[in-house]
């Protein structure tokens, strides 16, 4: 017995090392894992898989670091690999606090957009985060400082390294549908987790069944190696899809504004409990004297929900689920996006937006879309936090001019004053302030005013705009069409947003067309951005040939439909949720379940398969 535990204090003087290695490795999957306990899936076998997963990589990291490379090398590897995950991991929760869901690997590319606004996110840090990520810093650095290389046999080395990858391919085995009989084909395949692990497209429920380091080795995987490469059944299937829509109806609405100027604005961060008659008083104005879409949605689709959100306006297409920004497809064609249908009927085409023209790709995306210039506010000289507020927009002639010099114009305006943060310490708040004093109001939530007074910055931008068009003879010609990208998520409360929404359903923001001396209508059916496009087409007059994912909203025959990026759907009858397991799935609901599955299936094939340029022309 005496010699059992000296044989087994021995082993442990020498390999205790790898026990804190393998804890500082482990940490950061625990730390994500607890923001999705316990998960969307009842099947009990996908912690176990995951935990699988996860143990078969961690052993395969250290087995190949520890017992295959010199020690040297080793430790490099391991204190590179170990630092990386920690600091995915630490992001990956950050972003989940904020938006409930994941990003992609990808994704890590547009990070820089976080970090302009570090005082919002460093709210979100907790102190669960905290502590797991200065323990895995903790063992990592006792690991590295404690790192050896055991005297053992290269056939032994080799062998310690095949049991892990063993372990991955069982499970990667068993993770496989066909093997279980779970139809790929039908509607509910997102809700079952070897489906879910198949497609690998749903951010959240496949990082459920892999864990962080299967998750991360798929991302990379499938960005080298994309396994959505789409064939000529697959755009045939889309051509169905079309087809079983048919051809865009004619309706009262046909031409009704053909020939007239387009001021097309997204509202950033715009939201329901944000417009009224005291604080934004010409955007009250203008939504109840003009098409008020009061059932307005904005799908949270893709990374980077701004462009994400303009990209669904101007192509009727939204980003896919498995893509990690809708910035990059600038090499897809996009004859139908409105830009380019306006281009082709005469209309000068431009946009405008405070940030640079390589933010989100911009310069080069909005091009595909068929602008003939994304103008940044610096190129007019516009700089500093005074362009971060929408109420020196039009203060700046030379922008003006260059929006108005040639009719008929569309234009597409990005606002910026309601983006967050929210917080006193924002210049662009405290500058806000200055032009606002009056509306300061120390007896409400002050995040609540704080918006609030950004978003009477916003109104300004509206009232100059209509008085510098009514001015130049131009309002009576111009047709303004504005909606919001998302809710106002900035907001660091979510109990107090709900409150502030009336309990609505987030995903409802403002949205309206107008139009001097137009005829007031409110239109209630449910509406999303991608039906933007086809309402617009129809509007103008516009080359009708081209298929889209939404539909004109005002034609009498469409009873209104919105679904979002996590299944869930809204109609004119009711809003579906389908993690809401006290709602009976009758045949109404899956059928509305299949057409969402349908519409998505579209939507991955026109975007991800570039069916306009690869299916179209042939």
């Amino acid at each position: 017995m005496k010699t059992f535990f000296k044989g087994g204090r021995d082993i442990f003087k020498n390999y205790y090392f790898i026990i804190l290695a393998a804890l500082a490795l482990i940490l950061p999957d625990v730390m994500l894992k607890r923001l999705v306990y316990p998960g969307s899936f009842t099947e009990s076998y996908v912690p176990v898989a995951a935990g699988f997963f996860t143990l078969g990589w961690v052993c395969l990291i250290l087995f190949f670091c520890v017992f295959v490379l010199p020690k040297r090398w080793g430790r490099i590897i391991f204190l590179v690999l170990s630092v990386f995950f920690t600091v995915f991991s630490f992001s990956e929760y950050i972003y989940y606090k904020i938006f409930e869901q994941f990003f992609w690997l990808k994704s890590i590319a547009l990070a820089g957009e976080g970090a302009d606004y570090l005082d919002y996110v460093t709210k979100m840090i907790d102190a669960s985060l905290l502590v797991c990520t200065l323990f895995a810093f903790v063992f990592m650095i006792l690991a590295a400082a404690c790192w050896k290389r055991p005297a053992m046999q290269m056939r032994v080395r080799c062998l310690l390294v095949i049991v892990p990858v063993l372990i991955l391919s069982v499970v990667h085995i068993c993770m496989q549908p066909e093997f279980h009989h779970d139809g790929m084909d039908q509607w509910d395949t997102w809700r079952k987790p070897r489906p879910v692990y198949e497609n690998f497209n749903d951010v959240n429920r496949s990082f459920e069944v892999t864990g962080l380091y299967q998750f991360v080795y798929l991302n990379a995987y499938t960005a080298i190696f994309p396994h959505e490469q789409y064939s000529e059944e697959d755009y045939a299937k889309v051509d169905a899809f079309f087809d079983e829509k048919g051809k865009m109806p004619v309706n009262d609405y046909t031409g009704l504004f053909e020939g007239k100027n387009v001021i097309a604005v997204m509202m950033e961060s715009m939201d329901t409990w944000t417009i009224d008659k005291k604080t934004t008083p010409t955007l009250y104005h203008m939504m109840y004297n003009g098409i008020n879409f009061s059932n307005y949605n904005a799908p949270l689709f893709g990374v980077g929900f701004t462009f994400s959100s303009e990209f669904a306006f101007n192509t009727g297409y939204f980003t896919p689920l498995s893509a990690n920004s809708a910035a990059h497809f600038s090499r897809n064609e996009f004859p139908y996006a409105l830009a380019n249908l306006f281009k082709e009927a005469g209309y000068a085409t431009n946009s405008f937006h405070f940030n640079d023209a390589g933010f989100y790709n911009r310069g080069i995306m909005h091009k595909a879309f068929g602008y003939e210039k994304y103008n940044a506010l610096s190129d007019f000289g516009l700089a500093g936090v005074e362009a971060e507020l929408d109420s020196n927009i039009l203060k700046n002639e030379a922008l003006y001019q260059k929006m108005t010099e040639k009719e008929p114009f569309f234009n597409f305006v990005i606002t910026y004053s309601a983006h967050l943060p929210y917080t006193d310490d924002s210049a662009k708040l405290q500058l806000a302030k200055q032009y606002r004093p009056d509306l300061i109001n120390r007896s409400i939530h002050q995040e609540k005013n704080n918006v609030q007074i950004l978003a009477a910055d916003t109104d300004a931008f509206f009232k100059q705009l209509l008085q510098r068009l009514e001015a130049d003879g131009l309002l009576d010609n111009t047709v303004i069409v504005a909606y919001t990208d998302h809710f106002a998520y900035g907001v660091s409360d979510e109990q107090m947003l709900s409150m502030w929404k009336g309990n609505k359903l987030s995903y409802r923001v403002p949205a309206f067309i107008y139009a001097k001396g137009m005829k007031p209508k409110r239109v209630t059916k449910p509406m999303m951005t991608v039906d933007w496009a086809p309402t617009l087409v129809n509007l103008f007059g516009l080359k009708r040939d081209g298929g889209y994912l939404g539909s004109d909203v005002l034609d009498p025959e469409n009873k209104g439909f919105a679904y979002f990026e996590n299944w869930s759907w809204l109609d004119s009858k009711m809003y579906y949720n389908p993690s809401d397991e006290t709602v009976e799935e009758t045949e109404y609901i899956q059928n509305q379940n299949q057409r969402v599955k349908d519409s998505m299936e579209t939507n991955n094939i026109v975007v991800l398969g570039d069916y306009y340029k690869k299916h179209k022309k042939k």
